[in-house]
């Protein structure tokens, strides 16, 4: 009966098993620790297991095992159709202070924010396969970008505000009050000036 309620966990999770949904369902941790042993399952981080030989979902997979960082600049990009430049690295934000070197080693690019303005913009957006992460919204991706400027192709940058300024879904009242929190009024008005 346990066998079939964590078979039925990790089928409907493509090859995932979650510790947590399975103690959930009243399921002992060294019960759901040799399933995952007898079934070959990799461990992936603290309470996730996956099938090795599965493909999975990496942004999705990322989510879990880092459930404080949000999906951010060139991500946030692709997910919002802003850019057609699928990112060779995830970028994802993190808390000022957030010990990110496991990130970082396995691969993504990090950026940090005040604790306190990490949720401004927070939302769930679908990953192509099909799970809801948390990302970014629209406004907060302009305001992300154009704050690490630096970091961001020039063309990108120019083709993102472009793109922008021509969607029906923009909000630029709250594009100016993200701007306003994060210190960056001035340079929003400075391209959506030139932009509209």
């Amino acid at each position: 009966m346990t066998q079939n309620i964590l078979e039925d966990l990790v089928r409907t999770d493509d090859g995932v098993l979650r510790v947590s949904a399975a103690t959930k369902l009243g399921i002992s941790a060294p019960t759901i620790y040799a399933f995952a042993r007898s079934r070959g399952l990799q461990k992936m981080s603290k309470g996730i297991y996956a099938d090795a030989n599965g493909w999975h979902d990496e942004m999705w997979l990322t989510s879990l095992r880092w459930p404080r960082a949000v999906f951010s600049h060139h991500t946030a990009l692709f997910t919002h159709s802003l850019t057609d430049r699928e990112p060779g690295t995830m970028t994802l934000t993190v808390p000022s202070g957030y010990n990110a070197t496991a990130l970082r080693k396995a691969g993504l690019q990090v950026f940090y924010i005040k604790p306190e303005l990490l949720e401004m913009g927070r939302t769930k957006v679908p990953t192509p396969d099909g799970h809801l992460v948390p990302c970014y919204d629209l406004e907060r991706t302009i305001c992300d970008v154009l704050r690490s400027r630096s970091h961001i192709d020039p063309q990108i940058l120019t083709a993102t505000m472009q793109g922008y300024v021509r969607r029906s879904d923009k909000q630029l009242a709250v594009l100016a009050t993200y701007a306003q929190q994060l210190g960056l009024s001035g340079l929003v008005s400075q391209y959506l000036e030139v932009l509209l």
